[in-house]
């Protein structure tokens, strides 16, 4: 039933896109099933992915692909939770750094995710990833255990999990996060750290799939008001 949401509103984002844009992709599960709907429509557009699988996913499907050099049109990405002000945990998909980056320099930026992703609060279920240099990452484990977090090394086949910038992720889950905005920025502050998963102001639109189709959300009473409905279903 999951997948059903996610495909419901991957194809509402994917109406988004016109002729002559150039398109951010995100990365992760939602974001596969956006660049198969992209490549079905055909739309004469120019993408810029956020990973080498979705990079790799696009050329495959003949999407046409464009080097980051100037603002995007759109960036079209999903998220592991979003709040009623429209933070967001990102990062699950490892492309944490590249995805921040192309929503910070896109003209809008939409959000794709399943009703399973919104929260009242963010690290209700998802760990904050943290993308680190493997230089420091015994050292910046412990400045962020000092500020509250308990840091997991995130593996793939026995080994380190490598981004696809040569760095190490450190999922970190925390007790509370009564500040997005400003963990957000503690995090960024700690030596050995690239970028870390909590995104804050970047939300122009947020689709959410559900049981009976998907609903766009612009603001946060419109959040609050589908919260409310979908937790009656």
């Amino acid at each position: 039933m999951q997948e059903e949401w996610k495909r419901a509103a991957a194809e509402k984002a994917a109406e988004l896109v016109r002729p002559g844009m150039t398109v951010a992709l995100g990365s992760g599960t939602t974001m596969e099933e956006v660049v198969r709907l992209l490549a079905a429509r055909k739309v004469e557009a120019r993408f810029i992915p956020s990973s080498v699988r979705i990079e790799g996913l696009a050329r495959s499907l003949g999407l046409e692909i464009a080097e980051f050099s100037a603002e995007p049109d759109l960036a079209i990405d999903g998220a592991d939770e979003v709040d009623p002000s429209f933070n967001m945990i990102k990062g699950r998909g490892g492309a944490l750094t590249r995805e921040k980056i192309l929503a910070r320099a896109a003209r809008r930026v939409a959000i794709v995710v399943d009703r399973t992703k919104l929260v009242r609060k963010l690290g209700e279920r998802a760990p904050v990833p943290v993308e680190v240099l493997p230089f420091s990452v015994r050292f910046t484990s412990h400045l962020i255990e000092k500020i509250g977090g308990r840091p997991e090394l995130r593996m793939a086949g026995g080994r380190p999990y490598v981004t696809d910038n040569g760095n190490y992720i450190l999922d970190v889950k925390f007790d509370r996060i009564s500040s997005p905005r400003l963990m957000e920025k503690k995090l960024n502050e700690l030596p050995g750290v690239v970028e870390n998963g909590i995104f804050t102001g970047l939300v122009d639109l947020l689709i959410v799939g559900h049981e009976n189709g998907a609903d766009a959300v612009t603001n946060r009473r419109t959040f609050l008001g589908l919260f409310r409905r979908l937790s009656k279903l």
